[in-house]
């Protein structure tokens, strides 16, 4: 057995996730995350290039860590990132002049043994752009950037059987 494929039998033993797949050298899956009332799609990253011995038990608890987060600290936690990014880009770079508290919305998370990136959209204020957030283990804010979209479709599926359809479909065209 893989060692992805390990971590995928490990994390959907957790039950943390729903529908969890091991794709690319990383495990994904979705799940409600309460706190920000949002369902989401989560990344759980071993970063096995850089770290060839991976640590299971400390991507398990970093998730559910992240996932247990209660809603007061997540509001706090936006209420950081709004601020920080409403000093850094000032006001000609905003597109529409909206709470960027109001306009953040959490679209994916990355999970790493050590970290939390967070993507959100933020499509009055920054239509063209993810906001990211890193965290560290203690889910402190550590890191803010804003990255232009790059233009690449993504396209969900719900399970490995839908894209797989979708891919035969597509090469009969």
């Amino acid at each position: 057995m893989t060692q992805i494929a390990h971590l995928r039998d490990a994390m959907a033993a957790s039950q943390l996730l729903n529908d969890v797949q091991a794709d690319d050298g990383f495990v994904v899956g979705s799940v409600h995350f309460q706190a920000a009332g949002a369902d989401i799609h989560v990344n759980v990253d071993p970063e096995l290039a850089d770290n060839p011995e991976m640590d299971v038990e400390a991507l398990i608890t970093n998730t559910q860590r992240f996932l247990a987060m209660p809603a007061d600290d997540w509001k706090r936690l936006i209420n950081d990132i709004a601020v920080e990014v409403e000093e850094a880009v000032e006001e000609d770079e905003v597109e529409e002049p909206t709470d960027l508290r109001d306009d953040l919305s959490l679209h994916s998370v990355a999970v790493f043994a050590d970290a939390v990136l967070l993507s959100f959209v933020a499509p009055r204020q920054f239509p063209q752009c993810w906001v990211r957030a890193q965290l560290c283990e203690e889910l402190a804010l550590e890191d803010i950037s804003i990255d232009e979209d790059d233009g690449v479709e993504t396209i969900e599926f719900k399970s490995l059987d839908d894209l797989l359809d979708n891919l035969s479909a597509n090469n009969d065209k």
